[in-house]
């Protein structure tokens, strides 16, 4: 078995591989709490895996804790996917290749496994990534705006009027709560179907694949046509570990 984990800004998505199905999977919030004691609380029921790969945009201290407790907890080591220049028929468009997102990497080289065409790939999380991938393999490039939740809450830091509130993504918004959760919603909405014409345009058409944590919620609000692939991630790393 191997043990899959995407470790994200805000959240944490893990799922266990037998050679054919995801035999358990889970997912959970995080914060500025202990890795070690999180990882514990939410791993220590989970059969021992033979192989552990993870891809972390969370920083060295999440990397350094999940090592050491995978280490002492399963005996296996942890290995973290990084960017690299080319891998599994895919090539880095970045000309430093480590400072691509490592799960937008892991999301391309899915898409390449799944599509052997050209393709947009859009990543809805706490940063909405955009990129662009060839038919032959080639990352042409993408783009990172900020993602629904970072726009309320930049809102509700520099506005003194607009607190922090629940509300309704309406796009006749009849309150300022209302107004601040539709305005950000549609914002992704039209910045994702804006930006995937504008590289269509520029290089040709393509599948549009949507995965993240916020896919589903924008998926109804979005005018083309985007394949939702919410496990984009855990087929990438599948892909790397060769388990594809």
């Amino acid at each position: 078995m191997i043990f899959l984990a995407d470790v994200g800004n805000s959240r944490i998505k893990w799922a266990v591989w037998d050679g054919s199905g995801f035999q358990q999977r889970g997912q959970a919030s995080h914060g500025a709490e202990n890795w070690t004691e999180w990882a514990e609380r939410q791993w220590r029921a989970l059969p021992p895996p033979q192989r552990a790969l993870m891809v972390s945009v969370a920083g060295p201290e999440a990397r350094s804790a999940f090592t050491d407790w995978i280490q002492k907890s399963w005996g296996i080591e942890a290995q973290f996917v990084g960017s690299t220049t080319a891998a599994c028929g895919v090539r880095n468009a970045y000309a430093e290749p480590e400072r691509l997102g490592a799960d937008r990497w892991v999301a391309l080289i899915a898409a390449r496994s799944l599509t052997r065409q050209s393709c947009y790939v859009v990543d809805c999380g706490t940063a909405v990534t955009i990129d662009a991938l060839a038919a032959d393999g080639q990352h042409l490039g993408g783009v990172i705006v900020p993602g629904m939740r970072l726009m309320r809450e930049a809102l509700y830091r520099e506005t003194r009027q607009i607190p922090p509130e629940t509300g309704e993504p309406r796009l006749f918004g009849q309150s300022t709560r209302e107004g601040v959760w539709g305005g950000a919603l549609y914002a992704v909405a039209s910045t994702i179907d804006g930006i995937t014409e504008r590289m269509i345009a520029n290089h040709g058409s393509g599948l549009r694949l949507l995965t993240g944590g916020d896919a589903e919620g924008v998926l109804p609000y979005l005018q083309a046509a985007y394949q939702l692939e919410p496990e984009l991630i855990f087929t990438g790393l599948r892909v790397i570990a060769g388990e594809a």
